[in-house]
């Protein structure tokens, strides 16, 4: 109440399919938040700053500066502008779609705010200036044209955080056509990139860096279909060193602190899946040396790595071994000894899911992250698409009361809200009709999509 703001601008990022959050709501949460003069909406300005619609004919991108230049405003007020003048909703809004989420948060940026007091009236007004720079989730959409070439190494929007960021150097350079290269994929690995291109790019070389940039050492290169959930299915394509030093056979890479090991010329998965990486930090927070976790399709057992750095017990379960071998290195590499407390199963997860059950076991998390189709071990041929909800009714027994189900597809093919469908029917078969979804946890800011994001993450807590 000492304090009256000026002005106050805003950057968004507007185009989220069209999905509006509720106009009431943002009234609501516009008047609860109070705190003196409120904005005069009349006077507001929207001004679009830039467009994106090559390759985005059903999802276009604005970005959109917002400018309220008397009384008091909230990121609510922003959106509420946007969608009253622009008719579409704020990328990532939660309120417009709480499954289709297109970023990980709402991109709403306050830019800046000047301020007076009501209490010193000669005292000059004050003037809180974020900086020209945006966040990153932010930049993707917004630096497009400012950010056509590698910079030092890194490209659109991963300049101020991941490409400063001390622990963490595994990331996604280029997601594909969302980053203006239609069929290209590049990740880094610390001084390696490992880069993707779909079958019939037009492109021969794609955008890469120099080598020179002194952040790469190596190039590895592997053709690709552009439907990734069926890779390494039935394609036995290794990768090619494309230029410069060839990669230790396995790479320490760190994320959020945490050491993994990689491999770039071995196979189509490097051992680790970037676009996870919110999950893993949420592990490594929340759990703790109570925490018993079950990490069903765990692959090289980056989930159970995460849970352990928090001292949780983890037991993991895939009908690969040579993955599962990968695991006990990982953890020592992170100082977390190899005891009783951790554990691999060699098997077929629908199996033992039920082996499991019969010996009463109880896990405070258990994490579901099937491949989109394999074949289990009798040679029956499954996918995500016909038996999640089997799937689902086996793990939910395991799950402790108040403990979570994490439900993961990375089938690009398969709706958010399917989905979500299936799960709650394997819940229900399993007689669990009351657990709650608790948490959407969209991809990070490194994996911008065009309409919905390609990968679902789905938490439920048991009852």
């Amino acid at each position: 109440d000492a304090l009256h703001v000026d002005r106050a601008a805003y950057v968004t990022v507007v185009g989220n399919g069209k999905k509006l959050a509720s106009r009431s709501k943002l009234i609501k949460s516009i008047k609860n938040a109070g705190g003196g003069e409120m904005a005069d909406d009349s006077t507001a300005t929207v001004d679009v700053q830039s467009r994106l619609r090559k390759g985005r004919d059903q999802d276009p991108v604005l970005t959109v500066g917002v400018t309220f230049p008397d009384g008091a405003s909230t990121c609510a007020h922003a959106v509420l502008l946007c969608q009253d003048r622009l008719g579409e909703g704020i990328r990532g809004d939660p309120m417009g779609d709480p499954l289709d989420r297109r970023a990980a948060r709402r991109l709403v940026h306050c830019q800046s705010m000047t301020v007076t007091s009501l209490v010193n009236l000669e005292e000059d007004p004050v003037v809180v200036d974020a900086g020209p720079s945006l966040p990153d989730d932010v930049a993707i959409y917004a630096s497009r044209r400012s950010s056509a070439m590698y910079v030092k190494g890194s490209y659109l929007g991963r300049q101020a955080g991941l490409g400063k960021n001390g622990l963490t150097n595994a990331y996604r350079e280029i997601n594909g056509a969302a980053d203006g290269y239609p069929g290209w994929i590049v990740d880094r690995y610390d001084k390696w990139l490992f880069v993707q291109q779909d079958e019939g790019s037009v492109s021969v070389r794609g955008p890469l860096p120099s080598l020179h940039d002194g952040y790469t050492a190596g190039v590895y290169y592997l053709p690709t279909k552009s439907d990734r959930s069926i890779m390494g299915t039935t394609d036995k394509v290794k990768p090619m060193l494309l230029e410069g030093q060839a990669a230790p056979e396995s790479i320490p890479v760190l994320e959020n602190g945490i050491q993994y090991l990689v491999n770039l010329g071995e196979s189509f998965s490097t051992g680790i899946f970037l676009d996870q990486r919110m999950q893993r930090a949420w592990l490594a927070e929340h759990c703790t040396s109570e925490t018993r976790l079950l990490n069903c399709f765990a692959h090289t057992g980056a989930f159970s790595v995460a849970a352990a750095t928090a001292g949780a017990s983890t037991v993991s379960l895939d009908l690969d071994k040579k993955w599962l071998d990968r695991i006990q290195p990982q953890m020592e590499a992170n100082g977390i000894e190899w005891d009783g407390r951790h554990d691999c199963i060699y098997g077929d997860c629908f199996d033992w899911l039920a082996r499991l059950a019969k010996r009463n076991e109880q896990f405070d998390i258990v994490i579901l992250d099937p491949p989109s189709t394999s074949v289990g071990k009798k040679k029956r041929r499954w996918s995500v698409k016909h038996d999640m909800a089997e799937l689902v009714a086996l793990a939910a027994p395991l799950v402790k009361s108040e403990g979570v189900l994490w439900t993961t597809t990375n089938s690009a093919s398969l709706k958010p809200e399917k989905f979500a469908k299936m799960c709650e029917k394997g819940l229900s078969d399993a007689g669990i009709p009351n657990a709650k979804l608790e948490r959407v946890s969209p991809m990070p800011s490194d994996y911008p999509s065009i309409g919905t994001q390609p990968v679902t993450n789905l938490a439920w807590r048991i009852p």
